[in-house]
C-alpha cells in the first residue's frame, strides 16, 4: 500500500505539471479521428445509435460482424465481447481514447456502460491507423472505442422508462453548449423471467430467480478546444443466479449476491502546432467487488470475499510530419494493485510500462503504416511473484485507394499478460505462466461513395500458449496452464446505405475456428472451438421523417458446441428480432420498444437462458 501511495503521489504531480503547461498553449480546434476505410472498422453513431433498441454498449456491439457477445442472462448478467474468436481479454475497451482496465481478471463488463452519453461506438480490428496513438492502443488484438457525446447546445432533460420483469429507469441530464454535461441514472429490474430448458434428458419450465439488479450511475464531462475531462461513478447490487441446474432443494439456480462500485476520473489533452502534434492522457480508477455466496441454500461452493483495485495511468503521444513521412513516439506508464481478503493471497501491485514508435507514409493513394510496441511488466508482493515480462510486438498496415475503392491488408502480433487471478489466485494461480500470444493476417477491400459503404475482409488468426483452467484431481481443484492453441479462418462483410428517409446496415461473418491444442487428444484436436458459431448475420433497417422514427433489427447465430464430450451437445441456432418506434412532439419524445419480438428462447452460454420477449416504454422531457 505504501508503494502504491508513492506511485499515486508521483502520478498526481505529473498530472499537475501537464495541466500547468496546458494553460500556456495556443488555442486551435482539433477533432477526433473518425472511422477510416484503411483498416477494418465498424461504427454506430449519432441518431442511428439512439434509434436502436439498445441500452448498454454490449447491445450495440452485437450488431457488428465478427463479434460474439457472451451474455449471462437478464439485465444484471455480465456481458463481455469476443472479436474474431481471439478471446475476451484480447479486446481493449477505450473511453475517449483511454483504456478501461481490470488487473484482476482482464475482462470488461460492457453492461455497466450506458449509451445515454455516447456519441459513437466503434470497433477496429487490430487498431486505428493514426500516428497520434498512445502505446496502450497498440496492445490489443482488437479495440472498441466509446466516444463521449459533446453537447451541441444547452439543455435539461428527464427520462422515465418502464419495462418487463419489474424494470424501472429514471434519468436526469443537463448540459451547457460545447462545454459541459452532467448525467445521473437509477435503474431496477426484478429479473424474474420465465424460461424453458430442454435437453436430451430434461424438459423444464421455470422462473429465473435471484437475477435482479439495482444500480445508480452518474457521470459528468467537461470540454474545451484541447481538453476533455470525464468523471464516472457506478454502484450496483445484483443477484448471482447461476446456471439453471436443478438442486436437491428442487430450485433452479444459486443464491448469491454481488456488489460493484466502479469509479474513474480521466483527463485527455490534444493539440497541434504546425507539423508537431501532442496528446497526453491521465486516469485514476477505483473498483470494489463484494461477492457473497455463503448461504445455506447453496449446496457446494461458499465464498464471501471483497476485492479492491486501484489503477493510475499516464500516457503521452508525439508525432512529427516531415516531407510526407509522419514519425510518432508514445510512452505510457500504469500502476495497478489488488487487495482482497482471500486466504493465502497477499497484496500485489503491478507496474506496466509501454512505449511505441511508428511511421506513416502516403503517396498517390498508397499508404504505409508500421509500429513497434515494447511492453515491460513487473509484479510486486510479499509472496513469490512471476518473473519480469518484456516483449516486442510489431504491427504493419498497407492500403491503396483508387477513387471510392480502397484495398488494404495488415499483420499484427500482440500478446496479453497473465492476470493477477491467473498467476496468484489461491489453489489456481501458476507463477510461471507464459503470455498468451496472437498473430493476425487480414486482407480486404472497401467501397464508399458517401451513400453506400461496403467492406469485406478475409483473415487468418492464430493464438497459442492460451491460458486455460483445467481440473487437477477434483471438482473444485483447478490449475491455470499454458495449453491452448487456436487457429481461425474467417471472412467479414458489411454494407451500409441510405435512400431518402430509409437507412440499412447489414453484416455477415463466416468463421472456421479449430482447437489445435493437443494432437494426441482425438476428442478435441482439430475440432470446432467451443462457443464458436460458423455463421452469424445482423440486419438493421430504419425509417425517419418529421419527428417519427422506426427501427427493426435482427440477429442470427448458428449452432455452437458447448462441450467436447458429446458431438450432439450443441446450442441450437437462434434468431432475435428487436423493434423500436419513437415520436418527438414539442418538448416530449415518446418511444416504445420490444426485444426478442418472437419470444425465441435461446442461450448464449449453456444453461444461462435469455429473458425472451420484453417491452419497454419511455417518455423524455427536454428543454
Amino acid at each position: 500500500m505504501i508503494l502504491f501511495a508513492k506511485a499515486a503521489l508521483i502520478f498526481a504531480a505529473l498530472t499537475a505539471e501537464v495541466c500547468n503547461d496546458i494553460d500556456t498553449l495556443e488555442t486551435s480546434i482539433v477533432r477526433a479521428d473518425r472511422t477510416s476505410t484503411h483498416v477494418p472498422s465498424q461504427t454506430l453513431q449519432g441518431e442511428r445509435l439512439e434509434r436502436l433498441s439498445t441500452t448498454t454498449v454490449a447491445d450495440a456491439l452485437k450488431y457488428f460482424s465478427g463479434v460474439q457477445i457472451k451474455d449471462y442472462g437478464g439485465l444484471g448478467g455480465q456481458k463481455t465481447i469476443n472479436v474474431r474468436s481471439l478471446g475476451t481479454q484480447h479486446t481493449g475497451v477505450f473511453i475517449d481514447g483511454i483504456r478501461i482496465t481490470n488487473c484482476q481478471n482482464g475482462t470488461v463488463d460492457l453492461g455497466k456502460y450506458s449509451l445515454a452519453n455516447m456519441e459513437s461506438v466503434e470497433l477496429y480490428n487490430a487498431n486505428k491507423v493514426s500516428p497520434l496513438m498512445t502505446a496502450s492502443e497498440y496492445a490489443s488484438a482488437s479495440t472498441v472505442y466509446l466516444t463521449t457525446k459533446r453537447p451541441e447546445g444547452s439543455s435539461c432533460s428527464g427520462r422515465y422508462s418502464n419495462g418487463s420483469f419489474g424494470s424501472h429507469r429514471v434519468q436526469i441530464h443537463g448540459s451547457l453548449a460545447r462545454s459541459f454535461f452532467a448525467d445521473a441514472e437509477y435503474q431496477h429490474s426484478d429479473g424474474d423471467y420465465p424460461f424453458r430448458y430442454k435437453s436430451t434428458f430434461e424438459d423444464t419450465l421455470g422462473i429465473r430467480r435471484n437475477s435482479d439488479i439495482t444500480f445508480v450511475r452518474s457521470e459528468c464531462g467537461w470540454f474545451t478546444d484541447h481538453l476533455t475531462a470525464h468523471l464516472y461513478f457506478y454502484d450496483s447490487e445484483r443477484g448471482l443466479p447461476g446456471g439453471v441446474v436443478q438442486r436437491i432443494s428442487d430450485k433452479f439456480g444459486d443464491v448469491g449476491r454481488e456488489r460493484d462500485i466502479n469509479t474513474f476520473a480521466q483527463l485527455a489533452y490534444r493539440n497541434t502546432w504546425g507539423d508537431h502534434s501532442l496528446r497526453v492522457n491521465t486516469r485514476y480508477a477505483y473498483d470494489f467487488l463484494h461477492a457473497d455466496s455463503d448461504f445455506e441454500e447453496n449446496m457446494f461452493v461458499h465464498f464471501n470475499n471483497r476485492y479492491h483495485q486501484r489503477d493510475a495511468y499516464l500516457g503521452a503521444a508525439y508525432s512529427y510530419l516531415w516531407n510526407g513521412l509522419t514519425l510518432s513516439f508514445s510512452p505510457d506508464f500504469r500502476v495497478s494493485d489488488l487487495e482482497c481478503d482471500v486466504y493465502g493471497l497477499d497484496y500485489v501491485y503491478r507496474t506496466d510500462f509501454k512505449s511505441s514508435a511508428g511511421a506513416a507514409w502516403s503517396w498517390r493513394g498508397l499508404s504505409l503504416f508500421s509500429s513497434l510496441l515494447y511492453t515491460g511488466i513487473q509484479d510486486h508482493s510479499s509472496m513469490p511473484v512471476a518473473d519480469y515480462l518484456s516483449k516486442l510486438s510489431p504491427n504493419v498496415h498497407i492500403s491503396y485507394r483508387m477513387g471510392d475503392i480502397t484495398l488494404r491488408a495488415f499483420y499484427k502480433n500482440v500478446f496479453r499478460a497473465p492476470t493477477l487471478n491467473d498467476l496468484y489466485y489461491t489453489h489456481v494461480g501458476k507463477r510461471d505462466l507464459k503470455p498468451e500470444q496472437t498473430s493476425q493476417i487480414d486482407c480486404g477491400a472497401s467501397f464508399d461513395n458517401g451513400k453506400v459503404n461496403f467492406q469485406i475482409d478475409g483473415y487468418c488468426n492464430e493464438a497459442w500458449d492460451k491460458i486455460v483452467c483445467i481440473p487437477q484431481g477434483g471438482s473444485y481443484n483447478w490449475k491455470m496452464m499454458n495449453r491452448g492453441r487456436v487457429r481461425t479462418f474467417g471472412a467479414d462483410a458489411s454494407v451500409r446505405a441510405a435512400v431518402k428517409d430509409f437507412s440499412f446496415f447489414l453484416t455477415a461473418t463466416r468463421q472456421d475456428v479449430r482447437d489445435l491444442s493437443d494432437p494426441a487428444d482425438s476428442d478435441t484436436y482439430n475440432h470446432i472451438l467451443l462457443y464458436s458459431p460458423e455463421w452469424s448475420f445482423t440486419a438493421v433497417a430504419g425509417y425517419a421523417r418529421k419527428g417519427f422514427s422506426a427501427t427493426v433489427s435482427h440477429l442470427y447465430c448458428s449452432s455452437r458446441f458447448w462441450t467436447y464430450a458429446d458431438p450432439d451437445d450443441v446450442l441450437p441456432p437462434y434468431n432475435c428480432t428487436d423493434a423500436k418506434i419513437q415520436y418527438e412532439w414539442k418538448w416530449f419524445t415518446f418511444s416504445a420498444e420490444c426485444q426478442d419480438i418472437f419470444d425465441i428462447r435461446y442461450e448464449m452460454v449453456q444453461r444461462w437462458p435469455m429473458p425472451g420477449r420484453r417491452f419497454q416504454f419511455t417518455i423524455l422531457f427536454k428543454i
